[in-house]
C-alpha cells in the first residue's frame, strides 16, 4: 500500500494544536472526538486507506467551488438523524494530492476538516485555496470530474489527482531543513508559514508505531 508525506496547511496546524489542547481540558467533549476523528483522517490519508472512510474525489458545478484537484474523506464526530433516519459520518477531511521529485513518497495536501454542515469544508478549502463559487479554472480542465457526484464512484475515484508540485509549494519544500518523513508533516506554503508540524513524541498525533 502506498505510504504519502502529509503536508498541513497552516490552517490545519493551527487547528491540530487548538484541538489537542482541548482534549485535554475537555475530555469527553466534542473537541477530543474532534482531535480523534482528525487524527484518524491523518492517518487515513497517510496510509493510503481512503476507500475505509468513504474516499471521494471532488468535483465542479456553476453552483459550487471548483476542487476537481481535491477529495475527501467522511469521518463520524456527531451523531446525526433527521426523521429518524441517520445522517452518516458528520465530518469531512479535504486533501490533494502531489506529485514527488525526489524520489521518496508521494505528498498529500490537507486543506480542511470541519463538520460538513452548510458546505463548510467546501468553502473553506476554496477560500485557502483562493477559488470563487461557480470559477471554473482552466488549469483544471485536464482533471476528471465535471460537477460534484454522490454515492460510490468505485476504487477509482476514491482518490484525488495526483498533480505535479506547484512551484511555490517546491520552493518551500526546497527551502525547509529536510522532508519530511512519510507520516510527517511540513507546512503548504503561504505568505504567513509556521514552523514545521511537530512529528514523534511531541506530535499531537502522538509517537509513529514501529513497523
Amino acid at each position: 500500500m502506498t505510504q504519502y508525506r502529509l503536508l498541513m496547511r497552516r490552517e490545519v496546524l493551527q487547528q491540530l494544536a487548538a484541538l489537542s489542547i482541548a482534549a485535554k481540558t475537555q475530555p469527553g467533549g466534542l473537541r477530543e472526538r474532534e482531535f480523534r476523528a482528525l487524527k484518524a483522517g491523518l492517518r487515513a490519508i497517510a496510509n493510503g486507506e481512503e476507500e475505509g472512510f468513504d474516499g471521494k474525489r471532488l468535483g465542479y458545478s456553476p453552483d459550487h467551488h471548483d476542487l476537481r484537484d481535491c477529495a475527501e474523506i467522511k469521518l463520524p464526530v456527531v451523531n446525526e438523524t433527521r426523521s429518524n433516519r441517520e445522517l452518516g459520518p458528520s465530518h469531512r477531511l479535504l486533501y490533494r494530492e502531489f506529485e514527488p521529485e525526489d524520489g521518496g513518497p508521494p505528498y498529500r495536501e490537507v486543506i480542511s476538516f470541519s463538520h460538513r454542515g452548510g458546505d463548510r469544508p467546501f468553502k473553506e478549502a476554496a477560500a485557502r485555496l483562493g477559488r470563487g463559487l461557480g470559477v471554473r479554472l482552466p488549469s483544471l480542465d485536464g482533471v476528471s470530474g465535471l460537477r460534484p457526484r454522490f454515492g460510490s464512484r468505485g476504487p477509482g475515484g476514491t482518490a484525488p489527482v495526483r498533480l505535479p508540485l506547484p512551484p511555490d509549494m517546491r520552493t518551500a519544500l526546497a527551502a525547509s531543513s529536510g522532508l519530511a518523513p512519510a507520516r510527517g508533516a511540513v507546512n503548504a506554503p503561504r505568505h504567513d508559514t509556521s514552523p514545521r508540524a511537530p512529528t514523534g513524541r511531541n506530535s499531537p498525533l502522538g509517537p509513529e508505531p514501529h513497523r
